[in-house]
């Protein structure tokens, strides 16, 4: 019996491996979220910018149509100057056309704004899209590394599986079935020792007869509470 306790401790130290090779198999890619959500992040800022930069270009272009539309109006205004009669139809006509010249004015400064803004929406752009797209290179080159690191580890647990099953027949197949059922259940830990009259694996208090047979490595001696099995202290 001291064969299969001997057997089941270099099958913990195999499962141990191999429980902490998985662990990092599956954190590798959650090392790619925050940087992931970076990208999205900047990705959504520049279609905001882009769509700053649609309406601000409609709103220049409406702005230069009221202009042209005013432009027209003067024209129509001061070549009607040449034909009016009175004074009361040319004070008239001087002041649609002093109206249409003051709000051309207005339009003027409306439009250096709008280009200003155009001008400092596409630098800010430019800059995120410069940002983003070395990011996204970062997170693509992050992402063939991690793939590669994944496949070292799954070629890993495969010989520690391969190393597993080869050990396992070295016991009797109704304690290998028991002992798998203890990895599944127990976090990985199939296997406890005593330590100051406690279970190692629960903190359950153990009876001194336990420990004794334990001690003595003649037998297979479980947890009355967790059903660990019991190997003796080294």
């Amino acid at each position: 019996m001291k064969k299969s306790l001997e057997v089941l401790t270099e099958l913990q130290k195999l499962d141990t491996k191999i429980i902490k090779l998985q662990k990092e198999a599956e954190r590798l890619p959650k090392a790619l979220n925050k940087l992931q959500k970076q990208c999205d992040s900047q990705n959504e800022s520049i279609e905001e910018l882009s769509q700053k930069l649609e309406d601000n270009y409609k709103n220049q272009k409406n702005l230069e149509l009221d202009m042209a539309e005013n432009n027209n109006e003067i024209n129509k205004y001061e070549n009607q100057l040449l034909s009016v009669k009175t004074n009361k139809e040319y004070k008239a006509l001087n002041s649609e056309i002093s109206y249409r010249k003051e709000q051309n004015a207005e339009i003027e400064e409306k439009l250096i704004e709008l280009m200003e803004d155009e001008s400092n929406l596409k630098e800010e752009k430019k800059k995120l899209e410069d940002l983003y797209e070395k990011d996204k290179q970062k997170l693509e080159d992050q992402k063939k590394k991690i793939e590669k690191d994944i496949d070292e580890i799954e070629k890993k647990i495969k010989d520690l599986k391969q190393k597993k099953d080869k050990l396992a027949k070295d016991i009797p197949l109704q304690l290998y079935r028991r002992y798998n059922r203890l990895i599944k259940h127990k976090n990985g830990r199939a296997l406890a020792t005593i330590e100051d009259g406690v279970c190692s694996g629960c903190h359950f208090k153990i009876r001194p007869q336990i420990i004794l047979e334990v001690t003595k490595g003649d037998s297979i001696i479980t947890c009355e509470n967790c059903s660990r099995i019991f190997i003796p202290n080294n």
